[in-house]
């Protein structure tokens, strides 16, 4: 780009200049040579030129959010991110999938939308002899201060060793997520420890 501003710039200058000078053939080589390096730009870039201005579209006529459930093929997810190129999936083995916006135009997809946001689960495995009702108030303050809505902790399974709980709530940002679950697990084993 700076190469190209420079030519522009030097051909901008010939063009006052050559009148007086008389050195109108400079001007034009000068000016040509502009005008195809702006035509190689423009092909070099059609790809990405391409897939910003499909973004630009999509974006608006489709309306993506970020935490927008989207089917695509063999390829499903939470939209964490909308990139200007491309969007950005979490697919439910947490791995993230990029996809160019022109996939979305040329391919049938199925939209989800999270308004209230995505749900959340998260396992925890509690010994036998542990205050349950100081392991579901640690999980509630943790979750109070991530905005996890509609919080619930239930008994998944009882064992011979312990009980498994399960942790449910809505979260409205899907980039949280990992934090979050890093955060009551934490906050949970560390209770545990005492």
């Amino acid at each position: 780009m700076e190469v190209l501003a420079s030519l522009f710039s030097f051909s901008l200058f010939l063009a006052i200049v050559s009148p007086v000078a008389q050195l109108h053939f400079l001007f034009y080589l000068v000016f040509a040579v502009f005008v195809i390096a702006m035509g190689v730009l423009a092909l070099g870039t059609r790809r990405i030129l391409e897939q910003f201005l499909t973004g630009l579209f999509v974006a608006r006529v489709v309306d993506l959010h970020v935490g927008d459930y989207i089917e695509l093929g063999d390829m499903r997810g939470y939209v964490t991110a909308l990139e200007d190129a491309y969007i950005v999936l979490k697919d439910p083995r947490r791995e993230y999938i990029y996809i160019p916006y022109t996939v979305l135009l040329q391919s049938p997809f199925r939209r989800v939308r999270s308004p209230e946001g995505h749900e959340v689960r998260i396992r925890l495995f509690i010994p036998h002899g542990r205050d349950l009702r100081r392991i579901r108030e640690v999980v509630s303050e943790t979750a109070r201060d991530f905005g996890l809505d509609k919080l619930s902790v239930d008994v998944e399974r009882i064992g011979i060793r312990g009980v498994l709980l399960a942790v449910r709530g809505l979260l409205r940002d899907p980039r949280q997520e990992d934090e979050l679950r890093y955060a009551i697990l934490d906050r949970v084993y560390a209770e545990l420890q005492r």
